[in-house]
Parts: structure tokens; sequence; C-alpha cells
């Protein structure tokens, strides 16, 4: 989590074992890339639970290495890729499937591009006005990266034809309008905060199927003549 190392490790905890428990949902194994957000989204909330105590409360530092390019590497190269990925796999409408390959197709270019400056040595992070910033040396704005992340992890979700999925696209929208707003030099690690709480809405995706299964299971019971009749 953004702001402090205790905040991300129980955060990292939560979503964890949200996470786990959101897998032990699952019927179908092509839902399983969505059910695992949460847990994924929990790892790399640890992973930044550590960079916040390599760096402490020295605003000055500057810290590399692996776990700074394992953490760019997932936010900016993994997710514009796996989301549209994880939605257009468990999505059951075929016309809603043909146009989620569009942003899975965006999203697949621009992870080839992000994972290209994600292994370039120059990648730090500095504490920033109590923030974690993010340094990956893109040789032009960041923003116009945004337009095809946004495009790719948002607009994705929100054309599927399940409602939590929708709303997990929505308010990542969401999260991002507001991470932009309230700090643009720890952009990055405020949005990453927000969306991996969004994740959660992936546990109600699935625990909501669950419970339908289980009423229309309820229901043919019943039904059944031979219950009937007995």
């Amino acid at each position: 989590m953004c702001f402090s190392a205790t905040a991300s490790f129980v955060g990292a905890g939560v979503i964890t074992a949200v996470g786990a428990t959101t897998l032990c949902l699952v019927r179908d194994v092509r839902q399983l890339p969505f059910a695992a957000l949460p847990l994924l989204f929990g790892v790399h909330q640890a992973l930044e639970g550590w960079t916040w105590l390599a760096l402490g409360d020295r605003s000055e530092a500057l810290l590399s290495g692996a776990g700074v390019h394992m953490w760019v590497m997932f936010a900016w190269a993994v997710l514009p890729a796996y989301i549209p990925w994880a939605v257009w796999l468990m999505e059951s409408e075929p016309h809603r499937r043909r146009l989620q390959t569009v942003p899975l197709g965006v999203g697949a270019v621009l992870a080839v591009y992000m994972l290209y400056l994600a292994i370039q040595p120059g990648i730090s992070v500095a504490v920033v006005d109590g923030n974690l910033d993010y340094r990956l040396g893109v040789p032009f704005s960041a923003a116009w990266l945004a337009v095809p992340y946004v495009f790719a992890t948002c607009v994705a979700p929100m054309s599927s034809s399940h409602r939590y999925v929708v709303a997990m696209g929505a308010g990542n929208l969401v999260a991002m309008s507001v991470a932009a707003v309230m700090n643009a030099a720890g952009y990055a690690s405020i949005w990453c905060t927000f969306a991996a709480f969004l994740s959660l809405i992936v546990f109600a995706h699935f625990a909501v199927e669950q419970r339908n299964r289980r009423r229309v299971k309820g229901q043919h019971v019943c039904t059944d003549p031979l219950i009937s009749d007995a």
C-alpha cells in the first residue's frame, strides 16, 4: 500500500486471504485467471511492503533491484494483458468475446513495450510526499501510456456480461482518476492500492455465483417428482 509498510502488509494479508477463498469458489477452469486476481494483488501489496522497509522514512533514498522490477513488471506489463485475457476467457456470450479481443490486443501490445521498460536497469523507487514514486525512465510523457492502459484494464471488464466484472472495471476507472488527482508523483502506487481492494469485487462475483448455484440446486430438489411423491 502506498502509505506505509504496515498498511501494505495488513492490506496484503486481508487481500491474500480473500484471494485464497475466492479460488475455492471456482467451478470452471476458465474462471481461474480472473479468480486469481485478489491473490496476485495480495502478493503485489506484500512486495511493496518490503520496498517500504528497505526505504524506511528516508525521502532522499532511492531503491532499485529485483523487487522494484517485479513490482513494476506486474503493475505495468502483466496487468494490461492479463486482465482483458481473464475477462475474455470467462465470457460466455460470443459477440462480447469478439468485442473483448480489441482491448486484449491493445493490452498485449502495451505489455510487450512495458516489459521492455520494466527490465531496464534505470528503474528505481523513492519516497515522495509520503508515497512511493516509481520511476520507469519512459522516454516521453507517461500520460500517453495511460490511454491504452485504461482501455485494456477498464474497458474490457466493463464490456463483460457479468455485473460484478463490469463493476470492477468501472471502479478501476474511478480509482485511476482519484489516484491521478490525489498525487501525480505516487500515482502508480496509489492506484495499485485502490485496484487491490477493488479486486475484492472478484470475490463477490464468485460468492454470488455459488449462492445462485445452491438456489438452483435447491429448486431442482424441491421439484423432483420422486421427492414430491414421498
